[in-house]
């Protein structure tokens, strides 16, 4: 449909060069504007910082026009009275073009999607470069075209874990188009056993604009820094918890808290805390989830498209797998209990998926879960790989260390090309 970045589309009736092979056709001199790229349906919008690379690599590659602002939905009470926005076919109207139009950075009430976050990172005015780490020098560019930065302020942290280890903030002075080698810190010195170090570069306005309050953000960037290499401290032993056994669970006891697995299903059936149940569903793998858009396709109700994802994840059996345990051992080691489980997941006769969960319970209350898969040649890329539960308390805040804080997927590649931000979050 859209022109690539780097991949040609020898499409018959349309053919389209990737963009960076287009502008650089021997005698090509004009520009290059995207009518209409980056189609923003669903949580669409991946390798959209490709795109902004390539245009800030190529001059004459001038940008181009996203596809779409807004959802174009209208506001409905539907007959269960819940309210939602309503598009194609949601009127009683015949044919319909779906939500075809529901293909925005925003929804209809102008709240942002996280596409939104995307496509503001990789357009932000001001680029980053990490220089080097001992001492801690960055470069900073400024792409603002006609003003100096006189309402600019750089605020920088280092963190291990989530936790904050140094921070400084410095007025910028650059001018149009220009760029500043700043020095952070003369030298970086790092705790022993510190794990995911992250320098966070941002660029706010302390005064007000026209267009936005004080302190907005308007860049970003976070690069990885070298952990110090350590062997870890050796710690004294708080033992292990109980393992009790009966001939149905396994049950693991510690403090408070007390985990039990169904010694037939291998599920991690219950856990309570202090009395409490905190879940309402058991522990279980996750591979299928609900279809988005770009999985559907051109599909449509009476004409559906073999080529497309949830047709391909349907007739490979994805959504009718049987789940049968075939291991669920259970030890009390010396530091901790181990609960050792083995899945096998069943297309008709045939072992589609393995799935060996490992639950590591310590004294301290902590239960870590390492799950590792195999996936059977015959199956297409699976759509999810994680685990499904329901928590009792609904309204309890979770944390977590990683990327955050809206909904994201990893990138896959550089630090610097994600616009989420590595840290302790909560929610």
């Amino acid at each position: 449909m859209y022109a690539r970045v780097e991949r040609d589309q020898p499409i018959p009736a349309v053919p389209k060069w990737g963009i960076k092979k287009w502008i650089s056709l021997p005698g090509e001199q004009r520009p290059l504007i995207l009518c209409e790229y980056a189609h923003a349906m669903g949580n669409s919008l991946g390798n959209f910082a490709d795109y902004w690379q390539a245009f800030r690599e190529y001059p004459r590659l001038q940008g181009g026009f996203i596809w779409d602002w807004a959802d174009q939905a209208i506001r409905k009470t539907f007959a269960d009275g819940s309210v939602g926005w309503a598009y194609g076919g949601d009127f009683g109207d015949k044919p319909n073009d779906r939500q075809f139009c529901m293909n925005g950075l925003v929804f209809p009430d102008r709240t942002p999607h996280p596409s939104l976050v995307e496509a503001k990172h990789a357009q932000q005015y001001f680029q980053f470069t990490l220089l080097s780490t001992s001492p801690l020098r960055v470069r900073i560019i400024s792409e603002y075209l006609f003003r100096p930065t006189d309402n600019e302020v750089l605020r920088w942290q280092v963190q291990a874990a989530g936790e904050p280890l140094y921070h400084g903030d410095l007025t910028l002075a650059l001018p149009p188009e220009g760029s500043d080698e700043i020095t952070l810190l003369d030298s970086l010195i790092l705790p022993e056993g510190a794990r995911a170090v992250w320098l966070t570069l941002e660029v706010t306005q302390p005064q007000a604009t026209a267009w936005s309050e004080a302190e907005h953000r308007v860049a970003w960037q976070q690069f990885p820094l070298p952990a110090p290499l350590a062997l870890p401290a050796p710690t004294v032993s708080a033992g292990a918890p109980d393992l009790i056994v009966s001939d149905e669970v396994w049950q693991i006891r510690a403090g408070s808290q007390c985990w039990t697995i169904d010694r037939r299903t291998g599920l991690l059936s219950r856990w309570s805390v202090g009395g409490q149940e905190q879940l309402l569903t058991p522990l279980r793998d996750q591979f299928i989830r609900a279809p988005l858009d770009n999985d559907i396709g051109v599909s449509e109700v009476e004409r559906i498209d073999p080529n497309a994802w949830v047709e391909r994840w349907r007739s490979a059996g994805l959504y009718d797998l049987e789940a049968h345990c075939v291991q669920c051992d259970a030890q009390r080691l010396a530091n901790e209990t181990l609960v050792d489980c083995r899945w096998h997941y069943l297309r008709g006769e045939e072992v589609v998926i393995v799935s060996h969960w490992r639950m590591h319970f310590t004294a301290d209350g902590t239960l870590r879960l390492a799950v590792d898969g195999e996936r059977a040649e015959t199956l297409p890329p699976l759509p999810r790989v994680g685990l499904h539960f329901q928590v009792a308390d609904q309204q309890a805040p979770v944390s977590w260390l990683g990327l955050g804080p809206h909904e994201n997927y990893p990138t896959g590649g550089a630090a610097p090309a994600s616009p989420a931000g590595s840290s302790r979050w909560r929610r």
